[in-house]
């Protein structure tokens, strides 16, 4: 199977800080800094950040990130997921942004705040399998 997106791999020490949210993200340095308290992260998580950060409020493939953060290696999912998994708890933790599961496809990334406020509003819930929602954006219980 080919991947018809443009791969380019996250190089953390050539990535440009950023913002999300409240949250300052500082990929060289492998920290993400909010209300004056800094966290240093693993360098795959921070990848993976930076890779759902360049496409926010887009779907990213999982395909595409175990392109731009493995460079292509064969990992297993558990990989990309524990990386997804800590994500979410520092987005819980910061009230910066929030990672979206699109079943069967991949990742969107949602950024709180006035720049990401048009993102977070017009994302809608997404159901999972046979449970009812698993995701919200505003009030975090959906009524679907």
């Amino acid at each position: 199977m080919t991947a018809d997106f443009r791969v380019i791999v996250v190089d953390l020490a050539r990535e440009p800080d950023f913002e999300l949210g409240a949250l300052k993200v500082r990929p060289a340095v492998r920290q993400v800094e909010i209300s004056g308290r800094a966290e240093t992260l693993e360098p795959r998580i921070l990848q993976v950040l930076v890779a759902l950060s360049r496409r926010r409020g887009e779907v990213v493939s999982r395909e595409e990130l175990i392109e731009t953060c493995w460079n292509g290696v064969v990992v297993g999912e558990d990989s990309l997921n524990r990386c997804v998994y800590r994500l979410r708890k520092l987005g819980e933790s910061s009230g910066a942004f929030e990672v979206e599961t699109i079943p069967k496809v991949g990742y969107r990334l949602h950024v709180a705040g006035p720049a990401g406020a048009a993102t977070m509003a017009s994302a809608t819930c997404v159901a999972v399998g046979r449970s009812r929602t698993r995701w919200s954006t505003a009030s975090r219980a959906c009524r679907c």
